[in-house]
């Protein structure tokens, strides 16, 4: 990472990330994370992967693209979307967890619920990906109870005129005490400080702009913006998935400035752009020593 460079290797960056019974070295190079969306209305590929078939073989098709991790999301998170019944969230997601556990892949559930947590756990999932920060009522408590890595995010809406970045990692800081105290070691704990929550378009970039802020924080730090509407802003495209080489950009400035895990749609692009940036963190290395 650039900006560990420019200090010697001595920023305190994780190392690692503790996920059930596998380990991620971080310090090799950034994990990517792809998603995969059982919904019919997420907001950017919703409808796409709605059948247990179709889910497994777009799952098989990202980690033949470099994807280390799948990140399965049975509840859309775009704003007005229409929340769905527990059952119905057990309905699209298990299955497919248990499929692709079975295939040996490493799954995150995308779950804000106590519940799902404690059966996507039971069905093989690795990773438990909550955009709420593991804050509904027994939600920290289910989590606490697996050995699954665990990712706490920052969604809620900050105060105009506010730190945003201050406001966001205070929140992290708080939500992983909560889980620290609950018997959660620090190296299961990963931040995404939430891009395209709950924020203006501008506040989302300070937020990639103090990306070394949040990895100095020692815990695993996550960049997830692919495809954001505060993307589309920027470059003018309203669709969704017109937004990939903006997405990948993003992603790959957040990882040269301290994010050790990206969870992206479009996982071909973001691997050849984070190879080229690997190629220059390594002439960086060589000028510097």
């Amino acid at each position: 990472m650039f900006t560990n460079l420019q200090y010697g290797g001595t920023m305190p960056f994780a190392k690692t990330w503790r996920c059930a019974d596998r380990v991620f070295d971080l310090s090799a190079r950034p994990l990517i994370m792809g998603i995969l969306n059982v919904t019919p209305d997420s907001f950017s590929d919703g409808g796409d992967h709605n059948k247990l078939d179709d889910a497994v073989a777009w799952a098989r098709r990202m980690a033949a693209q470099g994807a280390d991790i799948i990140d399965v999301g049975g509840e859309s998170t775009r704003p007005g979307s229409s929340p769905v019944s527990l059952e119905e969230e057990s309905r699209r997601v298990l299955p497919v967890v248990e499929a692709l556990a079975a295939e040996g892949f490493v799954v995150s559930v995308d779950t804000s619920r106590p519940e799902i947590m404690t059966a996507a756990a039971k069905a093989g999932a690795k990773i438990l990906n909550d955009v709420r920060g593991f804050d509904l009522t027994g939600a920290a408590e289910a989590a606490a109870a697996t050995d699954c890595g665990l990712v706490v995010m920052h969604s809620f809406d900050a105060p105009r005129g506010s730190d945003i970045v201050a406001a966001v990692y205070d929140y992290l800081a708080k939500r992983t005490t909560v889980l620290r105290e609950l018997g959660v070691s620090s190296d299961r704990i990963c931040w995404d400080p939430g891009f395209g929550f709950g924020k203006t378009v501008e506040g989302n970039f300070e937020l990639i702009a103090a990306t070394l802020r949040f990895a100095s924080s020692g815990q695993p730090l996550m960049a997830a913006v692919s495809r954001k509407s505060a993307l589309g802003a920027v470059i003018g495209r309203e669709v969704p998935k017109d937004r990939t080489a903006a997405s990948a950009a993003c992603a790959v400035i957040a990882c040269g400035l301290g994010a050790q895990i990206v969870r992206v749609h479009d996982v071909a692009e973001t691997r050849d752009e984070l190879l080229v940036l690997a190629a220059i963190e390594k002439a960086a290395a060589r000028l510097v020593h």
